[in-house]
């Protein structure tokens, strides 16, 4: 029967060599439209984000009216302003454009200190430098081709980071893919890496972010491990060449993991500790056959691994922080990590002999060796518990985040079903998972090749391992696809005992079943008009990116240092070159406690030493982020009787100034605010009452501008609160009560505390007596004001108090006399009351 068939084929092939020919093309052709189409949609999606992600970067500023017009690419001022949104509002990406730009500016290489943070100190920084390289050369590459100015090339290098290292990834992995495994796991690898949901959406236009460079790290290092396994179990080459080959796979993926661990010890360490269960699986996956035939049983080379991962460790070490900034950082990647690492590998090494049958007597020097490699593993978690620190175990900000092309966040994979249901993208998210299936039913059958046998016992462990992470931290369903693309290139290699057209079939369905999902997830979003479909996190990014440029404005060239949530902070200090306190990031310990204090401070002395000592200039309070109620909480366990509650409730200590900033009518977002307090010298009660009465008629929020009235009263002798008393009754359209508070104010002007009246209660002033029809005496305040004005003083008034008194010089024809002050109070008004001012 056997030859009957065998002839029939060949009858068959024969008598048909059109189909025959025609088959061959075709799977040539399926070899290059595959991963053409998968690097196709790669570089599609990448265009469709970042032209959306630079349509609404362009969109302009509504509070400012800077002397530099945006750039034709609306990414960047031409006086270098950054104007980049990041999609989602990853504060990762704010933190590599910030460093990355200090890097290109002052000319640093490695850049171990900033100064945005923890103000007024600064702190250390620990992000890998190799990713700062990759954005400043594409940079660097953008500046030489263009000529543009670095700082918008920055943040074009933004728009391409990513995208280019998810396409450089896809055609490196199926380059290998096709040349060690064959055509068949090379296709499917492709369309994997394309549109693996959420992994193929980590690589975001416009958010550089250094965890794809570590996912794809962890897929390299795990799918060499796994190519190299299944090698030694290949009959067809000399035992030479095999040796060689797989000394060379385990190397190079020691040298993958090494590298990743410097982009990221939190993402590679747990996936280089599953390599040891998975070693060990495989290890007892071949003991039987090694029984039988030891001569047939290859123990792999995992000291050659260790060897790798151990060098390019030390030595991205040594790059990173050699010879001024050596130090016991274990949360990133430290010379620990590779002694561990080496004596990992030889416990392996020794651990897989002595499963498969082949360890010899144990003699003195093995021992001695056995009992180094112990003590270098366990250095690490020792070094780990006398430092209090779960170095990559600890879960990071990102954690609760699928991934930033979307908002999904939530405490666990559970939680997050339960509050969602089963939607698109938690099926794109899990469906994946069924590769596990056939992975283990490849296991159970007796007829599967040994070497394929070997390789998937090995991938499942570091597998199991991120899913075990992935149940608690929605971000490690990244790391999981990872190991699940090395599984789906093990599963579909050639399997003798199967037709090869039935395995190709079902595989097929498999996998489209599995992708189909994500890449519907992947797809952005049509196109249209920016400004009608924006969405929350657009919006939000807008107007942080108005309010810090309405800072920097504000503050001048000396800069600031502000008090706001965590993710506010990074997006003020990249915007606007401000200096914050209490960002997330692990090195800023000693920033996040200050910002603790200083929210859950008992008193309002207690609240303004910590901010006098942090030189904190304004306190900044978005309604969409509560986080400062949580550093509250944090201090004090409730944010009742917390400073920070205080100022929500409008006591305000002495020293804090509220300064009105407006958003303007946005679809969705019309509901929230920005609470800006600058903090001052102490003030004068008449004058905190009138400046406060006055910020709230300014932000129309004129309920809490009538109850400030009585406390107004308490002061008839003031001109500075009868002119804000007046102000918030011609607010209120009460004519009667504004002309009762209209002639007390006129009877005080010519009088000594007329000549003893703050500056910015003299612009007041000049402004209700307009107002009220005295133009003769308006006139005479707006002369006053203007003959005195200087920079500080124009910086110290609120937008619409400025607009007012240029609008009153105007009327009255009295300029600024310095061109410079002339220029800067124009450009601290919106665009649209400068076109006012122009009629």
């Amino acid at each position: 029967m056997f030859f009957r068939r065998k002839y029939r084929r060949g009858k068959t092939a024969a008598l048909n060599p059109t189909r025959m020919r025609f088959s061959r093309w075709f799977s040539s052709c399926a070899w290059l439209i595959v991963p053409l189409g998968a690097l196709v949609f790669i570089l599609w999606c990448g265009q469709a984000r970042m032209q959306r992600t630079a349509a609404v970067s362009a969109l302009s500023d509504w509070s400012t009216d800077a002397s530099g017009s945006a750039a034709s690419s609306g990414l960047v001022d031409q006086d270098g302003t950054p104007r980049l949104i990041v999609p989602q509002h990853d504060n990762d990406s704010y933190q590599w454009l910030s460093q990355t730009r200090q890097m290109l500016t002052r000319g640093e290489w490695r850049v171990r200190h900033i100064d945005y943070d923890n103000a007024p100190y600064g702190r250390a920084t620990h992000l890998a430098s190799a990713y700062r390289w990759w954005l400043g050369f594409l940079a660097w590459c953008d500046h030489a081709v263009s000529g543009r100015p670095l700082p918008l090339a920055l943040e074009r290098a933004a728009l391409l980071a990513d995208p280019l290292l998810h396409g450089m990834l896809l055609v490196t992995v199926v380059l290998f893919a096709a040349r060690r495994l064959g055509f068949f796991p090379a296709i499917l690898l492709s369309a994997g890496i394309a549109t693996i949901f959420p992994l193929a959406g980590g690589f975001l236009s416009g958010a550089p972010d250094h965890h794809g460079l570590a996912w794809a790290c962890a897929l390299a290092s795990t799918l060499l491990l796994a190519t190299g396994l299944r090698t030694q179990r290949v009959q067809q080459l000399p035992a030479a060449n095999i040796g060689r080959v797989v000394r060379s796979d385990f190397f190079l993926a020691g040298v993958a993991g090494g590298f990743g661990l410097w982009i990221s010890a939190a993402t590679l360490g747990p996936i280089l500790a599953g390599v040891v269960p998975g070693a060990l699986a495989a290890a007892w996956m071949a003991r039987s056959r090694g029984r039988a035939n030891p001569s047939d049983s290859q123990i792999p080379p995992w000291r050659c691994w260790g060897a790798g991962g151990a060098a390019m460790s030390f030595a991205a070490y040594l790059i990173e922080y050699f010879p001024s900034h050596l130090g016991w950082h274990l949360e990133v990647n430290h010379p620990l990590h590779a002694v561990a690492w080496l004596g990992g590998a030889e416990l392996l090494a020794r651990g897989t002999t002595w499963i498969q049958g082949r360890h010899a007597p144990w003699q003195r020097r093995e021992l001695i060796v056995v009992g180094l490699a112990t003590v270098a593993v366990l250095a690490l978690p020792v070094a780990m518990d006398r430092q209090h620190t779960l170095a990559f175990l600890s879960p990071e900000p990102f954690s609760t985040r699928l991934t930033y092309l979307n908002d999904v966040a939530a405490p666990n994979v559970v939680a997050w079903i339960l509050r969602d249901g089963f939607t698109l993208v938690v099926a794109a998210t899990l469906l994946p998972l069924l590769l596990i299936g056939p992975a283990v039913a490849l296991l159970l059958r007796r007829r599967t090749d040994p070497g394929r046998r070997q390789s998937i016992a090995f991938t499942l462990g570091p597998l199991l391992v991120a899913l075990g992470l992935a149940y608690f931290q929605l971000n490690w369903w990244n790391g999981l696809d990872s190991t699940l693309l090395a599984l789906l290139a093990i599963l579909t290699t050639t399997d003798a005992s199967v037709p090869a057209a039935r395995s190709h079939w079902l595989w097929s369905g498999l996998i489209a079943l599995m992708l189909i999902p994500g890449t519907i997830a992947l797809i952005p979003p049509r196109g249209g008009d920016v400004q009608e479909s924006l969405t929350v996190s657009e919006v939000e990014g807008l107007v942080e990116r108005d309010l810090a440029h309405w800072l920097a404005h504000r503050s001048g060239p000396e800069g600031a240092v502000i008090f706001a949530p965590p993710d506010l902070t990074a997006s003020l200090a990249f915007h606007g070159g401000l200096r914050g306190l209490g960002t997330l990031s692990w090195e800023n310990r000693d920033g996040l406690t200050a910002a603790i204090r200083i929210a859950s401070a008992s008193s309002q002395e207690e609240a303004f030493a910590l901010v006098q000592r942090r030189g904190i200039s304004y306190i900044v309070i978005p309604s969409w982020d509560s986080f400062l109620d949580e550093f509250a909480r944090m201090g004090s366990g409730q944010s009742e009787g917390a400073f920070i509650n205080a100022l929500h409730r409008w006591a305000l200590p002495a020293w804090l100034r509220p300064i009105p900033y407006n958003i303007p009518a946005i679809t969705g977002f019309e509901n929230q605010s920005v609470a800006v307090f600058e903090v001052v010298d102490e003030q004068e009660p008449a004058a905190a009452f009138s400046r406060l009465a006055e910020y709230f008629v300014e932000t129309g929020q004129l309920d809490l501008a009538v109850a400030t009235r009585s406390g107004l009263q308490q002061f008839p002798g003031d001109l500075g609160a009868m002119a804000a008393l007046a102000q918030v009754d011609w607010a209120m359209r009460e004519r009667g009560d504004f002309a009762g508070a209209f002639q007390a104010l006129l009877s005080g002007v010519s009088t000594p505390a007329e000549r003893a009246l703050p500056w910015d209660r003299r612009v007041s002033l000049a402004i209700v007596l307009a107002q009220g029809k005295r133009a003769d005496l308006a006139r005479e305040q707006v002369q006053k004001c203007l003959g005195s004005i200087d920079e500080d003083r124009i910086r110290s008034l609120t937008t619409e108090s400025l607009f007012r008194l240029q609008l009153l010089g105007r009327r009255y024809d009295v300029k600024i006399s310095d061109p410079r002050l002339q220029r800067l109070a124009h450009d601290l008004l919106s665009p649209e009351m400068n076109q006012r001012l122009a009629k």
